[in-house]
């Protein structure tokens, strides 16, 4: 069977994950044959994963208001990092890999193998939190974790960052278009492809419209761009040196041409005569004189015909020269861009972020007014916040090209 393999981030719901409430696309028939594979409760996990980094950390500390009382409430006010992070996959769609069909439950074996893998695979994401949906469209599993960076020089020894726990597990930012993220999740994708493989479903593609690349090929690729990024910077470096050189003989140039003002011309020495005009003779002085002369017309001579060969070298350069000199230029220009766009990316990123933080604490404050209000509400009335709990929004997961049963469109959320 030809599938689609999908990967995404999530909202991060966990009581919707664990069902503890159940929204309008679920069949609660079907949601005993949910499979757990781990649930934790996140703030024990924040306590057994950095209490140890935290005392140290503020062992350093002679103030008290530089001081962490409570890393978990640090990173959930905070606004650098979020308190764990969400993946969800999915093999098919409905209409393929539909829950409660025999290749439904295929899909289901499949990842259910992928997620038992995970945590062996990515020692550096702490996963606390892991279920298979089958009681929705299609079989997928939500995967929370939290983000471990170990043995870090700035802040806590191990503490809360996306983007070096992927850089300690192998993985780099290649640019805006192959991020740390983008790199790891295709790597995830291509593992659950040949899982699938495995239980003989035939991968059409890994979603996202981009070519995958695994571990192996993605550092190929970046020591690739390192290397073009050495020859850019070798090239401007021989630029550098030749206007230096050509500046270096332009002097000498100049030298030769004061030198051969002041040489003594060999028809100033004569010899002397006597009274009645005969030659006396050449005297000694006058010999050393029309020797130093010639050796020095001598020497200006080759240095001439090597200053001629030299100029003839570097004018036959120009040419290359220039346009090493413009290609240097072109990808100089080009980096320039590159690092506005990628200021510009941090800058819509750290505000995306912004706001997915604030919607993620004011769901969890609806949530906990809810669940308040079933606690302490009489049995007549919670029906009502039954209600209430099923119009909170919760993303259907499908496929790519987003068919969502009851027509509900969340965006395009794959990677």
């Amino acid at each position: 069977m030809a599938v689609t393999i999908s990967g995404m981030t999530g909202r991060g719901s966990i009581r919707h994950n664990n069902r503890t409430f159940s929204a309008a696309n679920i069949d609660r028939s079907r949601t005993a044959q949910n499979v757990t594979f781990c649930r934790e409760d996140l703030k024990q996990v924040y306590h057994l994963v950095f209490d140890e980094a935290l005392a140290a950390y503020n062992a350093k500390k002679k103030k008290t208001r530089d001081k962490i009382p409570d890393y978990y409430e640090h990173i959930r006010q905070g606004k650098q990092e979020k308190l764990f992070h969400e993946v969800i996959f999915q093999i098919g769609n409905k209409d393929d890999c539909g829950c409660g069909t025999l290749d439904g439950d295929r899909a289901a074996a499949v990842l259910k193998e992928f997620a038992e893998s995970f945590q062996e695979r990515n020692p550096h994401l702490r996963v606390f939190n892991a279920v298979l949906h089958m009681d929705e469209a299609t079989p997928h599993i939500h995967i929370d974790f939290v983000p471990v960076a170990t043995e870090q020089t700035r802040g806590l020894q191990t503490r809360v960052s996306m983007k070096q726990a992927l850089k300690q597990q192998g993985f780099t930012s290649l640019g805006r278009n192959m991020t740390e993220w983008r790199a790891w999740m295709d790597r995830e994708k291509q593992t659950l492809a040949e899982l699938a493989q495995a239980h003989e479903f035939e991968i059409i593609s890994l979603g996202g419209g981009r070519k995958h690349m695994d571990l192996p090929e993605y550092r190929e690729a970046a020591q690739r761009l390192e290397a073009a990024q050495e020859q850019v910077t070798a090239a401007e470096q021989e630029i550098a040196a030749l206007k230096k050189q050509k500046k270096g003989l332009q002097g000498t140039v100049r030298a030769l041409e004061a030198a051969e003002k002041v040489r003594v011309r060999l028809d100033t020495i004569q010899p002397e005569k006597t009274l009645t005009g005969a030659v006396k003779g050449v005297t000694v002085e006058q010999v050393e004189q029309l020797k130093a002369a010639a050796l020095r017309g001598a020497q200006a001579e080759q240095k001439v015909k090597e200053l001629t060969a030299e100029n003839g070298r570097l004018k036959s350069k120009i040419p290359s020269t220039k346009k090493q000199l413009q290609e240097a230029e072109a990808q100089a220009k080009i980096r320039q861009e590159n690092q506005q766009l990628q200021v510009e990316n941090e800058y819509l990123q750290e505000q995306l972020e912004e706001e997915r933080s604030f919607s993620a604490r004011l769901l969890a404050g609806i949530d906990a007014a809810l669940d308040f209000l079933w606690e302490h509400l009489p049995e007549p009335l919670r029906p009502l916040v039954e209600k209430a709990q099923q119009l909170i929004p919760v993303p259907d997961v499908q496929e790519p090209k987003r068919e969502h049963d009851r027509g509900r469109s969340w965006g395009d959320m794959s990677l």
